[in-house]
């Protein structure tokens, strides 16, 4: 291994996970994750397959954020992310830095549009919704601690880098998160296929978060209590409900459309 870039190892920071996880790989995702400077890069590896423009920019982001850098060969860097895609780039990621649900109020618009998770259990699901939440404007992301897929290296991948540019929360307990989102004027609308509700009846224009359910038992009775409704997205075929990172995708671009519309026609 060759050293391109001063620093060691960078002892007392913990990473991300274990071994096999600990990883984040690709261009763009490493790219991403660096221009951000959001989320703290431990070490980086680069192999004589990095396409040599992007490598350039990695080498000069390390040496500005005294990042440590190894020039490995292909081989060497498979065995480390265990994964052949890589494209030539893997940057060891520490812990992701959560923000706290008070950090997140100073960052928001006066009619802000939010996400709640509640018990996503699948990290592919939790990076498809990061990846929507991010292209159709959501300004923010909340998390619960338990039951709930944080964000690792696999969230990282399928939200193509938008881990780091949503803020996300991580809190104890999301039915107080509710209780505060409410508090604040904050609409709370539940995504339901049981619910008579079409999205587009519900007005979605001002402050709205959108709560998405677990995989297999949808909203939590409790946090459905806190929430201003449920909404349905009306299906024409066999199979009885969505995905929960399509259902989001879909929520996200009604409230999107919505507020295209009022923009338009501030009468409407």
């Amino acid at each position: 291994m060759v050293h391109q870039s001063r620093g060691g190892r960078r002892a007392g920071k913990p990473v991300l996970t274990n071994h096999n996880r600990c990883w984040i790989w690709g261009r763009n995702v490493v790219l991403e994750t660096l221009r951000a400077a959001r989320w703290p890069v431990l070490e980086l590896l680069l192999s004589e397959r990095a396409e040599p423009d992007a490598a350039r920019e990695t080498r000069r982001t390390a040496e500005r954020l005294d990042i440590p850098l190894q020039v490995v060969s292909d081989d060497q860097l498979q065995k480390t992310c265990r994964v052949g895609d890589h494209q030539g780039f893997a940057a060891r990621m520490s812990e992701f830095p959560y923000l706290a649900l008070a950090d997140l109020w100073p960052l928001l618009p006066a009619a802000p549009r939010l996400v709640v998770l509640d018990h996503i259990q699948d990290p592919f699901n939790l990076g498809a919704i990061l990846r929507s939440a991010e292209v159709l404007g959501c300004d923010g992301l909340i998390l619960g601690h338990d039951g709930q897929s944080g964000v690792n290296s696999q969230v990282a991948r399928s939200s193509a880098g938008a881990v780091n540019h949503v803020p996300i929360v991580r809190v104890d307990s999301l039915r107080e998160a509710l209780d505060q989102l409410t508090q604040r004027g904050i609409a709370c609308w539940a995504a339901s296929e049981k619910s008579p509700r079409p999205a587009w009846e519900a007005d979605l224009r001002g402050g709205t978060a959108i709560v998405i359910g677990n995989e297999g038992r949808g909203v939590d009775p409790e946090l459905l209590a806190r929430c201003a409704g449920a909404l349905q997205i009306p299906v024409a075929g066999r199979v009885g409900s969505l995905n929960a990172a399509v259902s989001a995708g879909i929520l996200f671009y009604e409230v999107q459309r919505q507020r295209a519309l009022a923009a338009k026609d501030p009468q409407s």
